[in-house]
């Protein structure tokens, strides 16, 4: 699936400053994966307007994760992936990694579980952080009981409970985050092709 010019990716691609990232450190070995969550800001905006009225928008959580203490892969707007530490404020909980496994491996085999289109696309009612953090410990090996009940939320009779305006202004929200983001970002430099001298 191809982008649509400036404003959409291809499917698939991650943004440039991920991409970046990954080839600097992604034969790194991971040791340490720890998950974490904190209410995220589609629910206090959707509070403001008062469109969660009546419906427990307390519980909704951002997920990520941290790898090795110090990169955190998560999906927002788009897939991300950079140097930070769990942040403050989290709930978190620590996921055993009891095989070898680098992060490059660790995202392509969860790229590859998802496909590229629900890989890197997003909607705050499916393909959202929460599902991506359960098909990375799927894809790997590392799901377990804890882990999933600590990743799960009910979104499904949240958003049976929201107005249905609710639902198209937390995707518009973050459908606009992701065009800025690719027009801000574009693809990174371009490769330059060999001309094959006679």
């Amino acid at each position: 699936m191809k982008g649509k010019g400036l404003l959409e990716r291809e499917a698939g691609k991650l943004p440039p400053k991920v991409r970046t990232l990954v080839a600097q450190v992604g034969d790194e070995e991971i040791k340490t994966i720890t998950l974490f969550r904190h209410p995220i800001s589609v629910s206090k905006f959707l509070k403001f307007i008062g469109a969660l009225k009546g419906t427990p928008y307390d519980d909704l959580m951002h997920l990520g994760m941290v790898i090795n203490g110090k990169y955190i892969f998560d999906k927002q707007e788009v897939i991300k992936f950079y140097r930070s530490s769990v942040p403050s404020g989290s709930e978190t909980l620590a996921v055993p990694v009891n095989k070898k496994i680098t992060i490059s491996e660790l995202i392509e085999k969860t790229k590859k579980r998802m496909g590229d289109n629900d890989f890197t696309r997003y909607s705050s009612s499916d393909q959202n952080c929460q599902d991506l953090m359960l098909n990375v410990l799927a894809a790997n090996g590392l799901s377990s009981s804890q882990a999933t009940q600590f990743i799960k939320q009910d979104l499904e009779k949240v958003f049976k409970n929201l107005p249905p305006y609710a639902k198209k202004i937390a995707d518009f929200v973050t459908g606009a985050s992701r065009v800025v983001e690719r027009v801000s970002e574009g693809e990174g430099k371009k490769r330059k092709k060999k001309v094959k001298k006679n």
